[in-house]
């Protein structure tokens, strides 16, 4: 008697002819052994065509998928462009297209997905040491004043907390901001997002700084570091009218705190924004290629004579 054959996906027993497939990576006497239903029914995958077990997660074989970067949001080979957000990919053009996107980071949802108690809602990696505490913003919060007192200098002389607010609660604060006729947006920092992540807020005596609640540590960072370089922008120079220092030198404080806490994938999507941040943030960075990173914090005080062709704007202009 014969020894039985069993499919290779399937587990069943195969009673007529077995159907053999081979890899091009495979050993020559390495072969798939699948049943005729099997391998008439069986999805195969996206590169080589071998078939793959219909309860596979990806459209992929095994031995294509340790070869191929695979998508996140459909499973499938991404054959084009890899696009990443904010370090998590890689996600194909379709997904990008159609998918609804992360509230957070921008990158397309998949089934793996949580609604935040304001309606938003956030990916996976998001969700995964995202900043909800109070308490765990505050000690955040500090970590990020003291790397900044040690590495930049710039110390708040004011007493300036940090609280964590919903959506709802966001667009209260604002509501007390007030009016700056030559800021139309307020701090997003990432471009595209529908909501404000962050603000300063003085009223008299008091200063805050608001944070939306449910950000990722990084994203929590990036916008506490530059509402704080707002915050130090009111106690030392708050007769600056240049909105594009304002807003470049607030930039330039969260890129480099980023870069300080070793977050360095996001920072080229900081300096590629084409809008006031992007381009402040070209600027100071120029600015401190060339003379030191003393030199921005002096333009932003107005220490330091800054020429015509030196300023922001007259980059725009040319």
């Amino acid at each position: 008697m014969g020894t039985l054959a069993f499919c290779q996906l399937c587990g069943q027993r195969i009673a007529e002819k077995s159907q053999l497939f081979r890899h091009p990576d495979w050993l020559e006497d390495t072969v798939l052994r699948i049943c005729p239903a099997c391998a008439r029914d069986a999805p195969r995958c996206d590169l080589c065509g071998l078939p793959i077990s219909p309860g596979s997660p990806v459209k992929m074989c095994v031995t294509c998928l340790k070869k191929q970067p695979v998508c996140l949001g459909c499973g499938r080979a991404v054959s084009d462009a890899n696009l990443f957000f904010d370090g998590a990919g890689p996600y194909c053009q379709r997904c990008c297209q159609d998918r609804q996107p992360c509230d957070s980071c921008r990158a397309p949802l998949t089934d793996e997905r949580w609604q935040l108690s304001d309606g938003r809602l956030i990916c996976s990696f998001c969700c995964t040491g995202a900043i909800f505490s109070p308490q765990e913003a505050v000690d955040l919060f500090a970590e990020v004043q003291s790397r900044l007192a040690r590495e930049l200098g710039i110390r708040l002389n004011i007493p300036t907390g940090v609280f964590l607010a919903d959506q709802e609660q966001m667009r209260q604060v604002l509501r007390q901001q007030p009016i700056q006729p030559k800021r139309q947006a307020l701090d997003n920092r990432v471009q595209g997002a529908p909501d404000v992540l962050g603000v300063y807020l003085r009223r008299g005596m008091k200063r805050g700084i608001y944070i939306l609640t449910g950000l990722p540590r990084k994203l929590f960072i990036q916008t506490a570091a530059h509402e704080y370089a707002h915050a130090w922008q009111g106690e030392n120079c708050p007769t600056l009218e240049s909105e594009l220092i304002q807003e470049g030198f607030a930039e330039w404080v969260a890129y480099r705190t980023l870069g300080i806490f070793g977050y360095t994938g996001g920072l080229a999507q900081m300096r590629d924004r084409h809008d006031i941040y992007g381009e402040g943030l070209r600027w100071a960075l120029d600015r401190e290629d060339r003379k030191g990173a003393s030199a921005v914090i002096s333009a932003c005080r107005g220490e330091a004579a800054i020429s015509q062709n030196e300023t922001p704007e007259a980059r725009i202009a040319r």
